[in-house]
């Protein structure tokens, strides 16, 4: 089944930009998992992520850091931080042939070369 913008019922809003909302993909509310648009994410990676759990759980699971990597793209919560890193200098990074995320050289870029065209 397609769901497009109008399944999405919005709850909430993060840090950075971030929307957390219900996927309204069947008549019972309590069956709807979560849905989170992501400002921050990695290059390819889509911004939209969805989390087969409800709202309850799912802020549980955040506040308390039980998700591998933290769903909104911000780990402070968690005293986890990185440095930012922008979509077009992941990019630029990959074309490189370095890690889009270190900057450190890449022992496999030559295996999936990244161009510019």
């Amino acid at each position: 089944m397609a769901l497009g913008a109008e399944a999405v019922l919005p709850w909430g809003s993060g840090m950075n930009a971030n929307e957390m909302g219900w996927l309204m993909n069947g008549p019972d509310p309590d069956e709807w998992p979560v849905v989170a648009w992501r400002r921050h994410h990695a290059w390819g990676e889509s911004a939209w992520a969805l989390f087969e759990c409800g709202m309850v759980e799912f802020i549980t699971r955040m506040m308390l850091g039980r998700f591998d990597s933290c769903p909104l793209g911000d780990a402070s919560l968690w005293k986890r931080t990185d440095t930012f890193v922008s979509w077009r200098e992941q990019r630029r990074r990959l074309v490189a042939g370095l890690d889009p995320d270190t900057g450190e050289p890449d022992p496999y870029a030559s295996m999936y070369p990244v161009t510019d065209h």
